[in-house]
């Protein structure tokens, strides 16, 4: 099991090498989610024009809808995995999951990094996974081994000036699970790879805190695994990394159908954000719900006093009042109103916290099958509160 704690050294020493990580990416990203953008207002133009011009094909307008979708997942997913590289190591939990995966989220985070490091240098830089087919389960951060990963693949890019072949190979090895990330760039010489976990080493001058390496070493070694390198001048290098397997965790049992919404509940959603408000309104009317719609702290907190809801839905960061004050508002008014909170900053388990007003949260963006499911299951444990 990792260690859950970092002292205050290592807290900086990371914190450090994780802003020269985002800094090298984070042109990549722009790119990446301009490219998302682009999709976006391209389908919508399309489609916004044949309805303009009176030919509007259901099958087009289904197929113009689906690329929103999945443009916009990936745009979820993109801010999903940046937010996880800056999250502090003590803020995320320890799971059992698939290093495989952990492999992919990391190539495609820093695929955007290697289309324009190509382009401008003019090279080509090929990335080859060798995964085992078979999910390789290990316990501990996922994001915690992205950082490592997006490190190391970062710095094997760097590592091939006039471009080359980066391999990345998974397999078991009796109780452990190994990792090896390969490059055919320049290597290093005996003196250097012997420096290379050192702290404030570097051979990248002035543009370089010499802390990747080091942040990245630690953090394996707090999952009770080790990290190695092997280089030779003109070759390349590989770095391997070897952690302790762990036993596959039983699933948790998926919902069969759409969750029953109890008829006419009394859904209060309190959304500063105008279009966000509406969708979840529109939503919530199209499954029975009976909704007022609140833009501001303040107006959700008048709404409370004038008539009890059965279920609150409010995002953290409004104007007039907060979501927890919010929170503790519908429970003095009603203590069998559940109250689901939303954030785009702050993931579910540090919204809901210790604290007894909040039944549920969400991390925007919101997923609004997820969403029926959680307004579900608060829901059914509370009994509809008459209109008052």
């Amino acid at each position: 099991m990792p260690r859950s704690a970092l002292d205050g050294g290592d807290q900086v020493e990371r914190l450090i090498g994780r802003a020269e990580v985002i800094a090298k990416v984070a042109g990549g990203v722009v790119h990446n989610f301009n490219n998302i953008l682009a999709v976006l207002l391209g389908r919508v133009d399309l489609m916004l024009g044949q309805v303009d011009s009176g030919r509007l094909d259901p099958a087009e307008l289904r197929h113009g809808l689906l690329s929103v979708q999945k443009a916009t997942k990936d745009a979820s997913d993109l801010l999903k995995r940046l937010r996880e590289l800056t999250r502090p190591p003590q803020d995320v939990a320890v799971v059992t999951f698939d290093l495989n995966e952990a492999v992919g989220d990391a190539i495609a985070f820093i695929q955007p990094h290697v289309a324009t490091v190509s382009q401008r240098l003019g090279i080509i830089v090929r990335i080859t996974p060798r995964l085992t087919s078979a999910p390789v389960l290990i316990s501990g951060q996922p994001s915690a081994l992205r950082e490592v990963l997006v490190n190391l693949l970062l710095n094997a890019i760097e590592a091939m000036p006039a471009g080359g072949d980066l391999g990345i190979e998974t397999r078991r090895d009796g109780r452990s699970v190994v990792l090896q990330i390969t490059d055919t760039g320049i290597g290093m010489c005996d003196e250097v790879l012997a420096q290379v976990f050192t702290p404030f080493f570097t051979t990248k001058g002035d543009g370089s805190t010499g802390l990747g390496l080091s942040s990245a070493r630690d953090l394996i070694t707090r999952h009770e695994g080790s990290m190695s390198a092997e280089s030779e001048i003109g070759t390349g290098t590989t770095f391997t990394i070897r952690l302790p397997g762990t036993e596959a965790a039983a699933e948790a049992p998926r919902p069969a159908s759409e969750p029953a919404i109890p008829a006419d509940l009394m859904v209060l959603v309190v959304e500063d954000e105008p279009a966000l408000g509406d969708l979840l309104r529109e939503f919530l009317e199209t499954k029975g719900c009976r909704v007022t719609l609140a833009g501001a702290g303040g107006t959700a907190l008048d709404e409370l006093e004038r008539r009890r809801y059965d279920v609150v839905l409010a995002d953290l960061l409004l104007p007039g009042a907060s979501g927890w004050e919010i929170a503790r508002a519908a429970k003095r008014r009603s203590p069998e109103t559940a109250v689901v909170l939303m954030s785009g900053e702050m993931n579910p388990k540090d919204l809901r916290g210790d604290n007894q007003a909040v039944d549920a949260a969400l991390t925007k963006p919101l997923d609004l099958g997820n969403l029926l499911c959680v307004i579900g299951e608060v829901a059914s444990r509370r009994p509809p509160s008459p209109m008052q």
